[in-house]
């Protein structure tokens, strides 16, 4: 059955006659009435019958014409889809990502996504760091995102992404009132510290340096989980700015600058077998456009192979940038 004798039968069905269904369709009468011929033919009863000059569906016409509008429905479904494609709002994107991005800033980068691809099929995992960089050496999660040392990884590429650390404040505290934190307000307070963190390590080292200390009372595992003990009252966080910003967003928590360097590093990373997915390429796009939207200052490092070291990205020195008081 082709599908020019079912365009053929659709043409005579809205036309009611062969001549002004051969002039729709820009053939000849008799080309179309060899279309409806072989049609019939084919399916073994005839489609039409006459009355006077018109044609009108037999039963068995009837009944086989609401079989035809269901594959011309389909066709048009086609066209949707191809329309679909081409605006990159059809497909499948598969994400893993650590739980510092997971918890609040990726779901943001998210919504904002799907709003202009509605029909886009999302695989978002939250995973450890080292999960997920096996998750995308495995070649099916499209992008990651992790904290990575410096260990030769094959079948990843990767890209550097450094930014700098804030300081979370309970709105009711004295240290609220500062339009920045310098690392001498930090001392003698309760600072919410981050197990084995390396911006932990890195506060450590800068306060034996200035022979300052602060009241070691919580240990947390989760960034997320800083911010919601700042919200409630028992302490001071230095953390990443993606949580900083999305938690100073509550009433009770203020965010501030830290007059010293303290940057904090991870990585996106992309399986390095198979070409970057569009759909990856357009969602790290928003990822950028959300930090800037929230005036995150993002340093970019190039693409990379994980089987290569990293290229350091420029930032001041943290024993250097410290103000003297």
């Amino acid at each position: 059955m082709k599908f020019s004798q079912l365009n053929a039968f659709k043409a005579i069905i809205e036309c009611q006659t062969v001549t002004a269904a051969a002039e729709r369709l820009h053939l000849s009468q008799p080309a179309v009435s060899r279309l409806l011929s072989s049609l019939e033919q084919r399916l073994g009863f005839k489609l039409f019958i006459r009355k006077g000059n018109r044609l009108v569906l037999s039963d068995e016409g009837q009944a086989f014409s609401l079989e035809v509008a269901k594959v011309f429905d389909a066709v048009s479904g086609l066209d949707e889809a191809a329309i679909s494609i081409r605006s990159n709002h059809f497909g499948s994107l598969n994400i893993a990502a650590m739980p510092l991005l997971s918890n609040a800033y990726l779901p943001r980068v998210l919504a904002r996504f799907l709003s202009n691809a509605p029909k886009l099929k999302i695989g978002f995992k939250t995973y450890r760091s080292g999960d997920v960089v096996r998750h995308v050496q495995s070649q099916t999660t499209d992008i990651g995102f992790a904290f990575i040392d410096n260990t030769s990884i094959a079948g990843v590429k990767a890209q550097r992404v450094e930014c700098e650390c804030v300081c979370l404040i309970p709105a009711s505290s004295p240290l609220a009132k500062h339009q920045v934190i310098d690392i001498y307000d930090i001392a003698d307070q309760v600072l919410i510290r981050h197990e084995k963190d390396a911006t932990q390590r890195r506060i450590d080292a800068l306060l034996r340096r200035y022979n300052l200390s602060t009241i070691e009372q919580i240990e947390v595992s989760l960034a997320s989980t800083a911010a919601a003990l700042v919200r409630e009252g028992l302490g001071i966080a230095i953390t990443d700015p993606f949580t900083g910003v999305i938690d100073s967003e509550h009433a009770h928590v203020v965010m501030r600058p830290l007059v010293f360097s303290l940057p904090f590093e991870f990585d996106i990373l992309y399986p390095a077998l198979k070409p970057i997915h569009r759909h990856a390429e357009s969602f790290i796009e928003h990822f950028m456009l959300l930090a800037d939207a929230l005036d995150i200052q993002l340093k970019i490092g190039p693409m990379r192979d994980l089987d290569q070291p990293p290229v350091a990205l420029p930032h001041n020195s943290p024993q250097l940038a410290a103000s003297c008081k």
